[in-house]
């Protein structure tokens, strides 16, 4: 067994022997931002967030410390069978109150290895956490204003806008959900790198909002950003419903974009300045508190993207097994449709799409780790005819605090 993978392991079973707590909100997107407190226990945990609301209640200061590492091998694939990956970053954040209803975010990062996508390139991507080998950086540094009684909010800085738009409640976080970008985010929306940028939120009441926001569409993570933060721009709204009945909650989203970039023709016969995309995003409970589906589609402009439609669908389980009340599983399947276009214009092996199937099984270890197994398999990876299928699995352990 290769060594990363022993100490990967053995990582594992050494948290799993580390005091257990009940999480206060079953929904992965709440449990991740959830602190425990057992009242009259004495674990180190319970100190540590007892320090920790002292901070944020004399100083208005908090901070969160998150470290994900993922190893991934291929089961079967046309050249790579056999090969094994891993990807890690931390990422440290702090926020500052400042004001009445304005806070501080400032956020450092370290990535590292690019994974198994560097061997099969999909359009999915099998880790949406993938990239380059990147140093100490600072990926996110904005200003959140509130006002109105927190029903409009402001936030200005170096931002990344899939935060707020285009999210979903059972298919948003590669951290603790799916791996794959296409079940993470529509594959249609063409979202930039973190660079600078604003975003405007207005809730009027609790069923209906709105929000838009726009930032450099060219925009490197790891720069700030400023030598190219005007050179072109990307414009994103969204407005969505969300409806509570019979106590089930469901988020329906619509999804407009704009991105005001010369790009080439995929034909390479001209440049288009302009391109226009439209998404969807719904997630539902079906029964409260246990399952929930989900519903992503979305389309690009044809003549400048390979991808010209794009749809994703799954399910969200919780607590699958008796007792095991904070784990879940998740299932999913993404699809990208090649555009005409591109099939003109390319090999005569591209094929009319790209599927991606994912099944995962996120364990809670205690109130800092969650372990998450899974499975892959792409069908045509990159829409390429003679790729035929590709299997990978994974085992992917997050520590956060």
């Amino acid at each position: 067994m290769k060594l990363s993978i022993r100490l990967f392991l053995f990582t594992a079973l050494f948290l799993s022997f580390c005091p257990r707590f009940c999480f206060s909100a079953p929904l992965p997107l709440e449990i991740s931002k959830e602190m425990e407190r057992i009242p009259g226990k004495k674990e180190w945990g319970v100190s540590f967030a007892k320090l920790r609301e002292e901070l944020s209640q004399k100083y208005g200061t908090e901070f969160y410390f998150l470290l994900n590492y993922q190893q991934q091998e291929i089961l079967y694939s046309k050249h790579d069978t056999g090969n094994s990956r891993m990807v890690w970053y931390w990422n440290l954040e702090f926020s500052q109150r400042l004001w009445k209803g304005a806070l501080l975010n400032l956020e450092l990062e370290v990535d590292k290895n690019k994974g198994v996508d560097k061997l099969i390139p999909t359009f999915s991507m099998f880790n949406s956490n993938s990239g380059e080998n990147a140093s100490l950086y600072i990926p996110r540094l904005l200003l959140t204003q509130n006002l109105y009684e927190d029903k409009l909010q402001l936030s200005a800085g170096k931002l990344d806008l899939s935060d707020w738009f285009d999210c979903n409640n059972f298919a948003n976080s590669a951290d603790i959900q799916f791996l794959s970008d296409a079940l993470t985010n529509s594959l249609t929306i063409p979202f930039p790198a973190k660079g600078l940028g604003a975003m405007a939120s207005f809730t009027p009441n609790n069923w209906f909002y709105l929000q838009a926001g726009a930032s450099t569409a060219n925009a490197v993570s790891t720069k700030v950003g400023l030598s190219n933060g005007f050179n072109s721009t990307f414009f994103i709204n969204e407005f969505g419903f969300t409806p509570k009945l019979k106590g089930l909650k469901g988020n329906y989203r619509f999804i407009f974009n704009l991105n005001r970039e010369k790009l080439p023709l995929i034909d390479d016969e001209g440049e288009k300045r302009s391109q226009f995309g439209f998404s969807i995003s719904f997630d539902q409970e079906i029964v409260k508190d246990k399952l929930g589906l989900f519903l992503r589609y979305g389309f690009a402009d044809r003549r400048v993207y390979e991808i010209a439609d794009f749809w994703s669908c799954g399910l969200q389980l919780n607590e699958p097994l008796a007792g095991r009340k904070y784990d879940f599983i998740g299932f999913g399947v993404a699809q990208s449709l090649t555009g005409e276009n591109y099939r003109k214009s390319d090999e005569p092996n591209i094929a009319h799409s790209e599927t991606m199937y994912e099944f995962y099984y996120s364990y809670h270890v205690n109130n800092a780790f969650i372990l998450t197994p899974n499975l892959q398999v792409v069908v045509n990876p990159y829409a390429d005819k003679t790729s035929d299928c590709a299997a990978v699995c994974g085992l992917r352990g997050m520590l956060s605090f």
